[in-house]
């Protein structure tokens, strides 16, 4: 397991530049949010990337051949159970990571897992995986925020999608929140008067917790704008020599967005439209899955 590296970082914090850097190494197998509410569907109709993600191609592709994740994964991770402590016991989603690594491992050597639901859920896996390293990216909390907001606009094609709201819900903020409040009540809704106060008290805990466990923490402003001695920095933690010249290209970049963001074509359209019969295909094929699963475990015990 020294070979192991998870990423992790809150949402629009740099995760995916991070995922980036070590994908295109081709020395490093891997996994993109792995807990994501709805890899099962994205298995079946990859999700196209985002045009913020530059330089990403189909995000699951490493996934092929990973067949025993529909019975192995279990969609409610993504955005509940949420924080998991050192000595908790979560033996199907330890199953679950082991089968991930184990698979990856026997095709590569090294294995990279990034997902922004790590960040409660460090300690646990440090406890599982003690020889792993985990690599924090994070962003200007301000910053942060606003790449937040300004990608739901850009979603939405409106100013107002409710981020003034308590209950504003871009990148789950809610429901994230909702879920952690039992451990941390300074989440709860009553005790934030706007989306970005209850954004930003998530934005310290998170902060605080990925200090706490992560071997390496860098400033995606810092892997932007020195990136050499950046990457040289998490090279040296995760025991890597990064071809620095051949990457940086990569990561600056990634920074700056297209001028035609948030400008929708006809062929966008169109491609929001074979998307939606896509999706609606995949949400078919895992109702018809859940179904006969249901006839033959019923078939099993009669």
């Amino acid at each position: 397991m020294s070979n192991l590296v998870f990423v992790s970082g809150g949402f629009s914090s740099g995760t995916t530049v991070l995922f980036t850097l070590f994908r295109r190494t081709g020395d490093y197998y891997c996994l993109y949010e792995p807990l994501h509410e709805k890899l099962l569907e994205y298995l079946i109709y990859p999700l196209r990337p985002d045009v913020h993600h530059r330089f990403v191609k189909p995000y699951y592709d490493e996934y092929k051949g990973f067949s025993k994740i529909p019975e192995l994964f279990e969609p409610q991770w993504g955005n509940s159970q949420l924080h998991l402590a050192a000595h908790e016991r979560a033996d199907r989603q330890l199953r679950y990571w082991r089968y991930l690594i184990e698979t990856a491992q026997g095709r590569r050597g090294r294995v990279m897992l990034k997902d922004n639901r790590l960040t409660f859920r460090l300690g646990w896996l440090k406890a599982n995986f003690p020889n792993a390293k985990i690599v924090h990216i994070y962003r200007d909390k301000t910053k942060q925020w606003n790449s937040i907001v300004r990608r739901g606009q850009e979603y939405f094609g409106r100013e107002d999608i409710g981020q003034d709201s308590v209950r504003f819900n871009g990148f789950s903020l809610d429901s994230w929140c909702e879920d952690l409040k039992s451990v941390f009540g300074e989440l709860d809704a009553g005790n934030s008067s706007s989306g970005y106060e209850r954004f930003s008290k998530l934005w310290d805990l998170s902060f605080a917790e990925h200090r706490k466990f992560a071997d390496i923490s860098v400033d995606l402003r810092e892997l932007t704008h020195d990136f050499e001695a950046t990457c040289g920095a998490i090279g040296a933690c995760v025991e890597y020599d990064f071809d620095v010249s051949s990457l940086k290209p990569y990561v600056l970049a990634s920074e700056r967005t297209p001028a035609t963001l948030g400008k929708r074509t006809l062929g966008d359209r169109v491609r929001d439209a074979v998307d939606s019969v896509g999706r609606r295909y995949a949400r078919a094929r895992l109702r018809i899955r859940s179904e006969m699963r249901g006839h033959a475990g019923r078939a099993a015990s009669e």
